[in-house]
């Protein structure tokens, strides 16, 4: 970064200090961080020269800003914009951060010289290929044997690794042979200061401090989730974003600088039985202890035992066995992992969680684009899925219905590809297909695009034939349609919240068919109301209302208030005693309305100037909707 070597113990201590009094997640080891410092440095060199006062202090007030900023997404509750990244996701991230981890720790093993990022490191690596420190590399190797082989649940292996580096390296006198300790730790306290921040900064430095905050917030969920999971942890992102903002803060207030949760360190405190942030706070208070009373006491500890417990850390990152899970079970989902992983390890952490974001927002989007889909029954033949639901409830499967199933909820980007999915199914159905049913079990929520595409597919499959219901309707879908006129345009009585209902009143007659059934003279009747609009294949309707002759009326007069003519098919003719009802409409008799009217498949209707003009005077709120249905109707016409 730049900066003193104490600096990263000031920024330890203090981050897990306050994390651990005000954080929520118990195994989350928060700290200084190499991804959030790289940045750091990137923002801060376009303000100042590396090592100058000014540098310092743009440090600082970077991290003081990213602070304030992850202060106030925790205050207002945005922590969830973490959880934009999937499972997958995160699992190829952390092993990009275990693989990058891994390669820039292998100098340390053997002893060479490297700084930078992953590339830097492996330029370095192949570089000085013929320079191993041989002494360096079989400590290393040592450590790492014991940490990885070690069985006891009693003491952790890495504690026994340090301890047998340490007795190695004063036996043998490995610091004659070039092996590197860790040498006297500062024991100086920080004190207090306040960076300076001018507006010329501000406009140069905000968009790092933007990425640092994103780092922070993704890094520190990721890694909380990641090793949660395994626990069953519960997660508080939006408290523990609150922490990592007020840790941040006094960061850049005691000569540190920005604080981050630490995949490798959190991984391994949580293999050395890590339970709760009282082990953090612990573990500053021991470390601000050491730094003050016995910086020299880690002396003789070797470099090279620290880099292998750090690469066995990284190694666990790597979950192989959840990879090969995904690779087996949904080749889609690894993929999106392995993108993860190679942008990560290729391009750095910081880039890695942006192209892991916007994996996740990708393929969020695809599969509400494309949803899964099926069809549930075609041709007489139901699927094995809703043979489990409906066979015992239905006397028998009628070859003339298709049941559909879309597994998302019907937006603007999707409601294209689901009519598309539906008349393919109709097309591909070998008996003419008479009564769609749209299993609506996993559609939620629809917006106004999707409600005007549904209107349009009732039409236009209204005028080949094909009636529309729908089946799984939750109340708040039910609620939706009401809004936006759906239930006014198919019919409340082609709703229905099982599909078992949905096949067994299937069979509903159109208008025209029941006016026919009932065998009355053209000339002694005309249909009016929403029956038209029905006929048009504009809506549907459960009623349909008739102005009819003298004699006609006659046939019914022996009924008493409402009563109903109801065919099997659901729909009824609404009579009544008083004849003044059946014989006008709109204060128009029979033969006013027959002057004027029109015809639809030989039946006799009310003309449209009439309909829109009643349509008008009524003025309810499906009249309102079937006017615009009928205007609509006349632009297309015309």
């Amino acid at each position: 970064v730049g900066l003193p070597p104490e600096t990263g113990l000031y920024t330890t201590i203090i981050g897990a200090l306050v994390f651990g009094l005000l954080g929520y997640s118990h195994r989350l080891v928060v700290g200084a961080d190499s991804a959030t410092a790289i940045l750091l440095a990137s923002g801060a060199v376009l303000v100042a020269q590396t090592g100058t006062p000014e540098y310092v202090n743009t440090i600082a007030a970077m991290t003081l800003l990213s602070g304030v900023l992850l202060l106030l997404l925790g205050l207002f509750k945005f922590g969830f914009l973490a959880d934009l990244v999937s499972r997958p996701v995160m699992i190829g991230f952390m092993a990009g951060v275990g693989v990058q981890l891994i390669v820039t720790q292998i100098p340390s093993l053997l002893g060479l010289k490297a700084s930078g990022g992953f590339w830097s490191h492996l330029a370095s690596i192949t570089a000085q290929a013929g320079s191993i420190n041989w002494m360096t590399a079989t400590l290393a190797l040592l450590v790492l044997g014991v940490v990885l082989f070690w069985r006891s649940s009693r003491i952790p292996s890495e504690l026994i690794g340090i301890a047998m580096a340490v007795i190695f390296a004063i036996v043998f006198h490995v610091d004659a042979y070039g092996v590197e300790f860790l040498g006297s730790l500062p024991s100086n306290i920080p004190n207090l200061i306040v960076p300076t921040v001018s507006l010329e900064m501000l406009n140069t430095i905000m968009p790092t401090v933007l990425s640092i905050v994103l780092v922070v917030l993704v890094q520190s969920s990721m890694t909380a989730r990641s090793i949660g999971s395994e626990h069953d942890d519960k997660i508080q992102t939006n408290q523990d974003t609150t922490a990592l903002g007020i840790a941040n803060i006094a960061s850049a207030l005691f000569h540190g600088y920005t604080v981050s949760a630490s995949p490798p360190r959190s991984q391994l405190a949580d293999s050395l039985g890590m339970r709760s942030q009282l082990s953090g706070i612990v573990a500053s208070l021991a470390m601000m202890a050491l730094i003050v009373f016995g910086g020299t006491l880690l002396h003789y500890v070797p470099l090279a035992a620290l880099a292998a417990i750090v690469c066995t850390a990284g190694l666990r990152l790597i979950r192989f066995r959840e990879l090969h899970y995904l690779w087996a079970v949904h080749h889609e989902e690894f993929m999106i992992a392995l993108v993860a992983l190679a942008c990560t390890v290729l391009f750095g952490v910081q880039l890695g969680i942006l192209v892991a974001v916007a994996a996740s927002l990708m393929e969020r989007l695809r599969r509400q684009y494309h949803p899964d889909d099926a069809v549930l029954l075609r041709d007489g033949e139901l699927s094995s899925w809703a043979a489990d639901r409906v066979k015992d409830k239905i006397d028998s499967l009628p070859k003339d219905t298709l049941v559909y199933a879309f597994g998302e909820s019907l937006f603007f980007e999707n409601i294209n590809y689901f009519a598309e999915r539906l008349r393919r199914a109709i097309h591909r159905a070998k008996h003419p297909v008479k009564y769609v049913v749209i299993d609506a079990g996993a559609i939620d929520d629809i917006d106004y695009t999707a409600v005007e595409a549904l209107k349009r597919l009732y039409r236009e499959l209204g005028e080949d034939g094909i009636a529309i219901a729908f089946a799984h309707v939750s109340p708040g879908l039910r609620s939706q349609f009401d809004i936006y006129g759906i239930t006014d345009i198919i019919g409340s009585r082609n709703i229905y919240t099982t599909l078992s209902l949905a096949l067994a009143h299937q069979k509903q007659a159109s208008a025209i068919e029941m006016i026919r059934d009932l065998k009355i003279a053209s000339d002694s009747y005309i249909v009016v109301g929403g029956a038209v609009l029905d006929m048009m294949h504009l809506r549907d309707t459960p009623n349909v209302d008739l102005v009819v002759s003298r004699e006609v009326y006659d046939r019914f007069a022996s009924k008493k208030h409402w009563r109903e003519v109801t065919l099997t098919s659901g729909k009824r003719i609404l009579v009544h005693e008083q004849y003044n009802l059946l014989k006008s409409w709109m204060g128009n008799s029979l033969t006013a309305l027959q002057r004027d009217m029109q015809t639809i498949d030989g039946i006799p209707v009310v003309s449209t100037d009439r309909l829109i003009a009643a349509k008008r005077k009524m003025a309810r709120r499906k009249d309102l909707a079937d006017l615009e249905l009928l205007r609509g109707h006349i632009k297309r016409r015309n």
